[in-house]
């Protein structure tokens, strides 16, 4: 690709694929909001990383500093057993990573990597998907973070 196709590309991708950003949510810390207005049926957080995840045994991640062991806690997937890693680490994360679940969710799962809003959103409005529905299972959430690690 030349200078003049990236810069092409690049320009494309704000105009075309940029609605969100990273913010403080009052239902959990962090969460995603809209930049600008939403359409409805839109697919939004494209992302150029890979959304493949590594299935990796908690026993294997022993060793691993207590502060990355609780990072791993607060943002992957993850059962009594298992992690569900990034492929591309974590020192680069996607912005779906960061989304808050509610039971009347304005985005949708589509398939690993891909979300479609369900409803116009308006700008500055936090985007959230249904945990339960998008992967299938009921969600507990911990009251006391400290108890959840």
């Amino acid at each position: 690709m030349t200078k003049r196709e990236s810069r092409n590309s690049i320009i494309r991708h704000l105009h075309d694929e940029v609605y969100c950003r990273i913010g403080i949510s009052n239902a959990h810390g962090v969460g995603v909001f809209a930049v600008r207005r939403i359409p409805k049926n839109i697919q939004v957080l494209r992302s150029t990383l890979s959304t493949q995840d590594i299935r990796v045994s908690k026993s294997s991640l022993r060793h691993l500093p207590r502060a990355t062991r609780r990072l791993l806690q607060d943002f992957c997937e993850h059962d009594s057993r298992f992690y569900w890693l990034p492929r591309h680490g974590l020192n680069a994360l996607s912005l779906y990573q960061y989304l808050n679940h509610s039971t009347d969710p304005n985005v949708s799962l589509i398939r690993p990597g891909v979300y479609r809003t369900l409803r116009a959103i308006r700008g500055g409005e936090e985007l959230t998907l249904n945990y339960d529905l998008a992967f299938g299972e009921k969600h507990i959430f911990a009251k006391n973070k400290k108890a959840a690690r």
